[in-house]
């Protein structure tokens, strides 16, 4: 009789725990629905106490490379990357690497993928360049090497090296991620970003002759001509330019460099959007784009009407202020 009722007390004891950890990982699930939803709205400030707790919950019920804490890490450094908090997003993501290491989706490669631009962030340039590179040869080795995955990921690396200023190694990386989209079935936007690195090379190195480069493969796979043509730089076309301030955080870090914005301008002469184009240094990016909305154009007339357009406002900055070209 003693035996059968420590049985049933253990068993009461067991269905009562697994009953609790059931209804916590229910919580944790519904916590990350909003996780989501709430990104999806911006609201990154109500989101983040929620991903801790759906974390918390997580990592105290289950193993820690179940993809359910796998998933919750991940959202959790997308919040703080989102929120501009990047130092915090690191830790995250270095904390999740070695739990994904021996995975073989996706995962690891997409959690090099934000390694390497935080990284890139914070300056740490060789530790940037070796998690782009071991995200390439991830998906290399899961996909094939003509696989557009591919595309991305050499194409994120001849980002990386044209920042640097590694012109010699971007160009045949942009060529390579060029040539891989040509052969497949890629939609425009894919498309649209490799050609736009070739645009800002040319800028950026001052080399014409990457054009040539460029109408090579857009001859060798039949794409249109108009995407082969460097948007033209409007500066001395505008009525007033925004004149954009240094800001703070890029004059504690001395960063200088130039910024090209892609800017759509309206039938009347007003800027309506505004993009980085070259994804320029942090922080004076954000206030070059702030100062081309800013800027005001006579109207562009095609047989005599006015008609939309788009162009390149550059802003040069150096460590005392702003000038322009």
């Amino acid at each position: 009789m003693k035996i059968f009722l420590l049985f049933l007390s253990a068993s009461l004891f067991l269905s009562t725990t697994l009953f609790q950890e059931s209804s916590e990982l229910k919580e944790a699930t519904e916590l990350t629905d909003s996780v989501v939803k709430l990104f999806n709205q911006q609201k990154f400030d109500e989101a983040l106490p929620l991903a801790k707790r759906a974390l918390q919950i997580r990592e105290k019920l289950l193993p820690a490379t179940d993809p359910l804490v796998v998933t919750s890490l991940t959202y959790l450094g997308d919040v703080y990357v989102a929120k501009g908090d990047y130092y915090s997003a690191k830790k995250i993501f270095e904390r999740l690497l070695p739990i994904v290491e021996e995975r073989t989706d996706t995962t690891l490669a997409l959690t090099l993928d934000r390694l390497a631009v935080l990284y890139r962030r914070e300056g740490s340039m060789s530790k940037a360049e070796n998690m782009f590179q071991r995200a390439l040869a991830v998906r290399e080795k899961a996909f094939g090497p003509e696989d557009v995955q591919v595309a991305g990921s050499v194409l994120a690396l001849a980002q990386f090296y044209r920042f640097r200023k590694d012109y010699d190694r971007a160009l045949p990386s942009y060529k390579r991620a060029l040539t891989i989209y040509g052969k497949a079935n890629v939609t425009a936007a894919e498309l649209e970003r490799a050609i736009v690195g070739f645009h800002c090379l040319a800028y950026e190195s001052k080399d014409q002759d990457v054009y040539k480069e460029l109408e090579q493969i857009r001859k060798q796979f039949s794409l249109s001509a108009a995407l082969a043509e460097p948007p033209q730089i409007i500066n001395g076309k505008a009525l007033s330019l925004g004149r954009p301030s240094y800001p703070q955080g890029a004059r504690d870090r001395q960063l200088s460099g130039t910024v090209y914005v892609l800017v759509e301008i309206d039938e009347t002469g007003k800027v309506i959007s505004a993009r980085d184009m070259c994804q320029g240094p942090p922080y004076l990016s954000e206030a070059a784009v702030a100062a081309a909305f800013q800027s005001r154009f006579t109207p562009t007339k095609l047989s005599g009407m006015p008609v939309k357009i788009k162009g390149v406002i550059t802003y040069k900055f150096v460590n005392t202020g702003t000038t322009f070209r």
